[in-house]
Order: C-alpha cells, then sequence, then structure tokens
C-alpha cells in the first residue's frame, strides 16, 4: 500500500488548520510537490487511486491519475482528522499550535479518549484507521491520498513515536508499507 499526502494547500501556506469545514485548494507550489512524484509512481504499476473526499486531496489524485491513466475513488474514511474549533484558524492565535500539539501528544502518549475541543478523539480516529488497514493494506498496487494527522494517528497503530512529529508526511510527501513497517520518503533530515 503506498500513501500520498496531498500538496501544499493554501491552508499549509497560511498555516491555518484545514479539516472538514475550511477545505481549501492546493497552491501551485503543491501541484510542483506533486508533479516531482510521477516518475516514482510511474514505474510501480498502481491500479487505482483511492482519495480523500477533501479538494486538495482530490486535485492531488488528479494530478497522479491524469498522468498514469489510472482511475480515482473517494473514500470518506481517509478523511483528515476533525479537529473541531481549531478548523479553519491560524495557528498563530490563542495557543491553537499548542493546543493541537498538546492533544496528539496525549493521544499518542495514552490518553485515546481525549478530543479536539468539539472534533475527533484518538479512538475515533483509529475506527477509521482500522477500516483502511482491512480495506486496502493487503492491496500492492493501490495509492491513498491522505492528510498529515489522519496518517501520523495510521502509523501509529504500528508504530509509537519518540516524538509526535516522527509520524508527519511533509507536504506532498509519501509513504509505502512494507512488511508491516511503514517507509516515510521525503522527510527532511
Amino acid at each position: 500500500m503506498y500513501i500520498q499526502r496531498h500538496g501544499e494547500s493554501e491552508a499549509n501556506a497560511k498555516h491555518i488548520f484545514a479539516c472538514r469545514t475550511y477545505d481549501p485548494h492546493i497552491t501551485e507550489t503543491g501541484k510542483i510537490q506533486i508533479l516531482s512524484q510521477i516518475e516514482y509512481y510511474s514505474k510501480l504499476n498502481l491500479t487505482q487511486i483511492i482519495s480523500s473526499p477533501s479538494k486538495r486531496a482530490i486535485q492531488t489524485s488528479e494530478i497522479i491519475a491524469e498522468r498514469l491513466s489510472i482511475p480515482i475513488s473517494i473514500d470518506e474514511a481517509l478523511l483528515e482528522v476533525d479537529l473541531g474549533k481549531l478548523d479553519g484558524k491560524p495557528e498563530s492565535e490563542n495557543g491553537n499550535l499548542q493546543l493541537y500539539h498538546n492533544t496528539l501528544e496525549d493521544w499518542f502518549f495514552g490518553n485515546r479518549s481525549k478530543s479536539f475541543p468539539e472534533g475527533e478523539s484518538y479512538n475515533d480516529v483509529i475506527k477509521r484507521a482500522e477500516t483502511i488497514y482491512q480495506k486496502y493494506s493487503n492491496l500492492k498496487n493501490l495509492l491513498l491520498v491522505v492528510h498529515a494527522t489522519f496518517f501520523a494517528c495510521l502509523i501509529g497503530m504500528k508504530k509509537a513515536p519518540k516524538d509526535v512529529l516522527d509520524n508527519f508526511l511533509p507536504r506532498g510527501g509519501r509513504a509505502v508499507l512494507e512488511n508491516g513497517n511503514w517507509i516515510i520518503h521525503g522527510k527532511e533530515k
């Protein structure tokens, strides 16, 4: 199973949390990030793309699908984590970024019932992630187009991070599940 994070979105560029109600497009930089992955994917004999229904994930999927001539399907379970009250809010305001990081630290290091204010808990996200594993983990020629926080939770099911940010894909980054282990490509050292 291969995973591609969407290219840089308008929200990423402006440092705004985006999950459900705030649904931005990808930027020109995001398009370039995804185009840079085409050569890699063209060697894999991919047969299908399954995408989150968000605009940025669909736009990412369309760039790849158009160049590889493969179909796209949508799976609601791939939506970004519901950040509740943080959705559409700047990272820099009112301790928003600290709330985000604190919630993830709680999730990854034990308190899986804690929710983002008016959003999902880790347990909620893991139900979706388990569905994804059950449906797709044995399919070799499949590409999932996802979001950073959802992927961090997905990978967190298989390995405990030393640091919360260890599990995040960079913008436009990709990962592959090989022999039960996630290998992240494009992560800055």
